[in-house]
Parts: C-alpha cells; structure tokens; sequence
C-alpha cells in the first residue's frame, strides 16, 4: 500500500491532507514535533521531528512514496538539506506570490534542482488567517485592520488540501504549478461583516496607519522586511485586488468554498464560549483523544491542583506546557484501550467529568482501571482552573 509522508501535519492545511489522503485509502506518516498534541487515529503513524532538522526527515522519509512539504519559514535557508533527504515525488505548498521570488520561489528551484517529480500548489490568501481577528471579536466591538478596503480571494483551507491530495495520488500533475484562490474577492471590510453575521454579533472597522500595521506584525515575530511589504501589499489590493482562478472547480469537479462557508465552519472561534459548550467540547475532544482540542479549550495560565500526582501535596502545576510535561510523565509507559465518561455536570461557571480508564502498563503487561473526577473552572470561554480528584491513585 503506497504511503506518504505529510509534513506540516498538524497545521491548518496538513490536518486536512490527513484525512484527505486516509479517505483515499493511502497509509499516512506525519512529521509532528508533539506527538501527543497530534491528535490523528492509530493507524496514521507519527514520527518525532521538526521539519529544519534533515535527520528527523531522513528517518520520517523512509520508504515513503510521496511527499506533501509544508516549508513554515520566511527564509529557504536550510530548505537544500531537507529537500535532499525527501523522496523522488513531491507536493508543495508554495504560493501565490512565488513568481515574484521570496522564499516560496527559492523552495520550488530548489526542488527543481534536486530533481524532484515536483507539483507545485500555489494558494493565496488563506480565509484561516481571519482567525487573527479571533481576539477582538471576542473582547470588543471593533477590529482594526490595515487597508480595510483592500480585495482578497481568500481560499478555504479544506480547498488547499482538497487539490494537494488529488495531486499527489494522480502522476499526471507532476510538473504541474496550480494557482489557487476562493470564488470571490471580498475586501477585509467585508470579511469581516460575514464573519459578524455568523455569530450574530454587530462589528466595527477602523483602520489601522501604515506604522500601526507594521508595529503590530513586528509584534507577532515578522520580520521588518516581511512587515514591510505586508503592509504596501495590502495597500495595493485597494485598487487592484487579488485575482480569482477556477482552478479549484476544474481539479476537484465542485465550487470552490466561499469565505461565509469557512465563516459557519469557524464561528465558535470568534465568540465567548459558554461554559455548557466549553464542558462539552472538552469531555467530547478527551474521549476522542483528542489532547490538542481539549488544550485549545484552556487559558494559557491555566492551573492544574492534582494533590495524589505530587505525593499528596497540593501543588499548583501552571501553563500549558507544565501540564503537558506532567502528562507525559504520568503516561510515559500507559496504552490507554478505553474511556468511559460521566458528566459534564453544570453549576455556574463550574463543570465536573468523572473519567473511568481502561489502560494497559506497556513495561508489566498488567491491565487496569483508573477513576478521576475533573473539577473545571471557566472564565472568558476558557478553562481557567482544573483540581482533579482520584478515586483510584495515579502511578507517579
């Protein structure tokens, strides 16, 4: 059975790609940097690596028949050695703008160089980067964007993978470069207001100065060249916005996804989550296995009190990463084979879940099960506290 490699797995295309290239019948490998944040099925196989390191793609890249590249850095440095290491087929995720060179045009030479069977996938903008404006919807009644006027054919992540998956399974499209948009140009104006409309909230657009723009991109880790350009980018689609392609249509035989669509799918990202909906999400995101959902619903100060975890002593373990850290600890050597779940029980802004496991030691062989009661705090959508009771102690 023809396996492939997906690096950039986790990400808001590669998880599609996942289920795309499963659908089809196709043995998976991710590349993933966490494993236990991956959140895939048993039968997609995780490998531990990050994608600058040549090694860990050397050893991802083993026996693969394909691969489905995700380069996540502004610069191609470093790019001549992964690439080496991949096999002979490769879909790229490069872009719209790789013509005008930057580091997607220095990737798709240095595939050409290396002599790969390349495909190159070029989106434009991605509807998912709305998720930007996540904050705001959230706290305020305002979003303030560079150039609100400017015209964007953004393209639903779900479309992306849609065409890598049909590219890299049909040999047809090797040496093929398709440029991809969404059906429409909509300014960032109107983007907005459809995002409102879903949630049924009333949203305001100012904007932002040139020097306000770039300051804010500098604040998210761009680069000053990056900022730069991102923002006299923006200013040109005013006047002349982003083309749109049929190219989603002709390849896929369906219409491309439209930015109201993508807002539906994503409108719980943009409000205050009750604490009825954050219960639910979380128990549901547990007994999936899930570790990534059920993290997305917490607050990234969140504290963990789990006295018979720390020898009886009632330790507060803060933050995401320390509680992940503590996780890793606690299950270094369980299989878990089953959940059984209570709850969520309500009161105010308080839920508890009883969870029952079913889990195997992997060093013993010895099969067991482990009772523990989640007594969650929520604040602003999230979950803000967790103390957890066992009725069966943990093995530290």
């Amino acid at each position: 059975m023809t396996t492939i490699l997906v690096t950039g797995a986790t990400g808001r295309v590669g998880r599609h790609v996942v289920d795309g290239l499963r659908a089809a019948g196709v043995t998976v490998r991710a590349l993933v940097r966490t494993p236990d944040l991956a959140g895939f099925p048993p039968d997609v196989e995780l490998i531990q690596g990050d994608i600058h390191d040549p090694t860990a793609v050397r050893r991802a890249a083993a026996d693969v028949e394909a691969a489905f590249l995700l380069w996540p850095s502004f610069s191609a440095d470093g790019a001549a050695d992964v690439i080496g290491e991949l096999p002979r087929r490769v879909v790229y995720l490069s872009s719209l703008s790789a013509p005008s060179g930057g580091v997607w045009g220095d990737v798709e030479q240095l595939l050409r160089d290396a002599g790969k069977e390349w495909t190159f996938v070029r989106p434009g903008g991605f509807a998912v980067n709305a998720q930007g404006w996540a904050d705001a919807f959230r706290t305020d009644d305002v979003v303030r964007v560079a150039s609100p006027e400017a015209g964007r054919s953004l393209i639903h992540e779900r479309d992306i993978a849609a065409v890598a998956v049909l590219t890299i399974l049909d040999d047809r499209h090797i040496g093929q470069t398709y440029d991809l948009t969404g059906p429409e140009v909509l300014t960032q104006a109107e983007q907005i207001r459809t995002i409102a409309r879903a949630i049924g909230k009333d949203m305001r657009v100012e904007a932002l100065t040139d020097a306000e723009a770039r300051q804010a991109m500098l604040d998210l880790g761009a680069d000053p060249i990056l900022a730069e350009s991102s923002v006299a980018y923006w200013a040109s689609l005013v006047d002349n916005p982003e083309p749109v392609t049929t190219t989603v249509a002709e390849l896929t035989g369906r219409p491309a996804l439209t930015f109201a669509e993508w807002a539906a799918e994503h409108a719980a990202e943009f409000r205050v989550l009750s604490t009825a909906e954050v219960a639910q999400r979380y128990v549901d995101a547990l007994s999936a296995g899930r570790l990534d959902r059920a993290v997305a619903l917490t607050a990234p100060e969140v504290v963990r009190v789990a006295p018979l975890e720390s020898g009886g002593e009632e330790v507060e373990i803060k933050g995401t990463d320390a509680i992940l850290e503590n996780a890793r600890r606690l299950n270094a050597d369980i299989e878990y084979l089953g959940v059984d779940v209570v709850g969520p029980l309500l009161l105010d802004n308080h839920f508890a879940i009883r969870f029952t496991f079913d889990q195997l030691d992997v060093r013993t062989g010895t099969r067991s099960r482990t009772t523990k009661l989640s007594l969650c705090t929520v604040d602003a959508g999230r979950i803000t506290r967790e103390e957890v009771f066992y009725y069966t102690p943990p093995r530290r």
